[in-house]
């Protein structure tokens, strides 16, 4: 019996805590990127997706990766990361470059300004994640970190 025959026979046997626990997850994700990405326009020059993309290259090895391999990391689409990547050299924060083996590679790096921009960004957002996420309590912070640990590793074998 697959998956998707035995999700439909039991559809009426689910557990409705599953979906409220979805509800308050997707919501509580929600709404912490939107309070981050209001704060990161109105204390820095990114947004938080050109904040993503800086921290994704600065944790590539040497500080280089190439758009596809940023594509994954970042889990949105060539296209998604081709239009990042442009703004974010317009700023001046990266640059692009063809690997001479392969012209239709692309490898991406920080600027100088870009890396100054990014450490400023780092410092500021880690305060905040600290007072967002405050309100779990530091008795509750294990075991939240061991429940998504968990929940990760579940969903690892599952195709998307």
């Amino acid at each position: 019996m697959n998956m998707e025959r035995k999700t439909m026979e039991n559809k009426d046997d689910a557990d409705p805590r599953y979906l409220q626990l979805w509800v308050r997850m997707l919501s509580s994700s929600t709404r912490v990127t939107q309070i981050l990405n209001k704060r990161m326009k109105e204390h820095t020059p990114l947004t938080l997706a050109k904040f993503d993309v800086l921290v994704a290259i600065d944790r590539a090895p040497g500080g280089v990766i190439t758009m596809s391999e940023l594509s994954r990391m970042l889990l949105v689409s060539n296209a998604n990361t081709t239009g990042m990547v442009g703004r974010l050299m317009k700023d001046g924060l990266v640059e692009k470059w063809a690997l001479p083996t392969d012209r239709r590679v692309y490898s991406v790096s920080m600027t100088s300004e870009g890396r100054k921009v990014l450490k400023n960004a780092i410092a500021i957002h880690k305060g905040w994640v600290d007072e967002l996420l405050g309100g779990i309590g530091e008795e509750n912070l294990e075991g939240q970190i061991a429940l998504f640990s968990h929940f990760k590793k579940s969903l690892s074998g599952i195709e998307a």
